[in-house]
């Protein structure tokens, strides 16, 4: 004879989850996974629940993004958030890329900026903006960009961010990352600009 059960799940801690039949019948159950191809880093199950977002990994499960976890922390390690940016507005077109505005809560570094390599520039440009340029106007972040990085020699060089080529080119990937993650708490990106003059 069939009949619907329905499944109440609570939870303790950061690594088990509890399931019962009903409120007041409750019992735990372990999860063994055998991992052999990826080792004990390889993430086996991802799962978003109404509690919060868990994932099981080497047999244990893992609470991520709730109260008792900061965020960016993952499987006890806390993480740098980064967020990868492609700007290619008119991507046929030659641009120079000018400045950056970042609308958020939390300050952020361009950890990178890479333009691919073309005709006039087979090696491609490299460039990236430290935090002291950043300057908060009317509650947005803004910085202008720096130099090509590369242009007289294949390593990054200071002095090339400062007198060396404009950043030009039909695209540009920028890679941010955010400063204030040490605390593990959220920071909100609301919107990133990429203010460009078209190149002659």
């Amino acid at each position: 004879m069939a009949r619907l059960i329905e499944i109440i799940s609570t939870t303790e801690g950061k690594h088990h989850i509890l399931f019962g039949f009903n409120a007041d019948e409750l019992s735990s159950f372990g999860i063994q996974l055998w991992i052999t191809k990826f080792g004990k880093r390889y993430v086996d199950w991802a799962q978003a629940l109404g509690m919060d977002f868990i994932t099981f990994m080497g047999g244990d499960l893992w609470i991520h993004n709730s109260n008792e976890v900061p965020r960016v922390n993952f499987y006890g390690e806390q993480k740098d958030c980064i967020i990868g940016i492609v700007s290619n507005e008119e991507p046929t077109k030659v641009k120079v890329f000018d400045s950056i505005g970042i609308d958020s809560d939390g300050e952020w570094i361009v950890d990178e900026v890479i333009i691919s390599p073309s005709l006039n520039y087979p090696q491609g440009m490299a460039s990236n903006i430290p935090i002291e340029h950043f300057k908060k106007r009317n509650g947005i972040w803004q910085a202008h960009f720096l130099r090509n990085m590369q242009t007289n020699q294949s390593t990054s060089s200071i002095l090339d961010a400062i007198q060396g080529e404009e950043l030009r080119g039909e695209e540009c990937y920028l890679t941010l990352k955010n400063v204030n993650n040490t605390t593990g708490e959220q920071v909100k990106l609301f919107r990133v600009d990429i203010n460009c003059t078209s190149s002659r």
